[in-house]
């Protein structure tokens, strides 16, 4: 694993090479509920979109492909090697509507310049959202949509229980508690920003499959096996207690045929638009 922590200690999951193809895996997992969202909040052929934390490109993509040619996508994010990637996914696909650039988010100027900013999984990570929300409320132009993504990861459970499910979803949400960020941010969504000063509008979804759907294993699999340095420190769980190597196999055994219904983290998206008056 590279050393990026030290450069974002907020950013539990890390910048390794495997928890960036976690990421472009993750992609088809959300894009569905992703896109909904996005296109609640208003995205449509034309604008100008930033989206922040971008990643590997994965909510870049939907955005460019709702703005259209006649719009324009910025990613930003501080890992350059997720953006290696990014820029080269948006090439392969012909998306000549997209840039990125690392930087911080903090040290990005010409917020100003976009009729949208967007986020997936992002405030998660920040120990202040609503402060985050009111700076980019402040930096950006009346009338620009502010929309995040964000989960619920309590919400995730199988019916009936898979145990071993369960406690490894136990672990992320420990681990999240332990380094003070809260894990059922979509939920703590409307608060952020009403705190920030704006007046958002929300919608949540939820993916629910069989338990013969191997997807959500691999998704619950490969989260865990990003987390797992950080799990040991925290002394959450050793490795000999995890057996990441056999992880998903045994979760896709304890599924057994399938006749378990499983509800994966609930999704939320809010929106506001700047400039909007917020009566209390």
């Amino acid at each position: 694993m590279r050393n990026d922590e030290n450069r974002d200690p907020a950013y539990v999951l890390g910048h390794s090479e495997r928890e960036l193809a976690r990421l472009e895996r993750q992609a088809g997992f959300f894009a569905d509920m992703t896109r909904d969202i996005l296109l609640r909040a208003g995205l449509k052929p034309g604008m100008r979109v930033l989206d922040v934390g971008c990643g590997v490109g994965d909510v870049t993509a939907i955005a460019a492909d709702l703005v259209g040619p006649s719009g324009g996508v910025l990613g930003i994010d501080i890992s350059a090697e997720a953006l290696a990637i990014a820029d080269e996914r948006m090439r392969a696909a012909g998306r000549g509507q997209v840039r990125f650039t690392a930087t911080p988010l903090e040290a990005f100027e010409g917020l100003d310049g976009f009729d949208a900013v967007i986020g997936r999984f992002i405030l998660v990570h920040m120990a202040d959202p609503a402060a985050v929300l009111s700076s980019l409320a402040s930096r950006a132009r009346n009338g620009a949509t502010i929309a995040f993504i964000e989960m619920d990861m309590s919400t995730a459970t199988a019916i009936p229980p898979l145990p071993l499910l369960a406690a490894n979803i136990g672990r992320i949400i420990e681990l999240y508690r332990k380094v003070g960020r809260q894990m059922d941010m979509g939920s703590h969504l409307f608060a952020a920003y009403r705190a920030a000063g704006l007046a958002p509008q929300l919608a949540g979804f939820t993916r629910i499959a069989g338990g013969g759907e191997e997807a959500g294993f691999e998704f619950v699999t490969e989260s865990v096996r990003s987390l797992m340095p950080v799990m040991g420190k925290l002394g959450i769980a050793t490795p000999e207690e995890i057996g990441i190597d056999t992880l998903q196999a045994r979760l896709i055994a304890e599924a057994g045929t399938g006749e378990h219904c499983i509800f994966y983290p609930r999704l939320v998206g809010a929106w506001a638009t700047t400039g909007t008056v917020v009566t209390k």
